[in-house]
């Protein structure tokens, strides 16, 4: 876990010294909605349902 907090941390301060971070969280953001859209309900697959007589 500490190497994780050390890798995002080393990756933010790039980002900031670039002057990528406001691209780099817009794409983060840009994921994160198309993950909310693809794991909505609709999506998933429809559940087998006993035939009614």
């Amino acid at each position: 876990m500490k190497s994780l907090t050390a890798i995002a941390a080393t990756l933010a301060v790039l980002a900031v010294a670039s002057g990528k971070l406001p691209w780099i969280l817009f794409q983060v953001r840009k994921a994160q909605i198309h993950l909310i859209i693809d794991s909505q309900a609709s999506k998933w697959p429809k559940g087998m349902t006993l035939p009614s007589h």
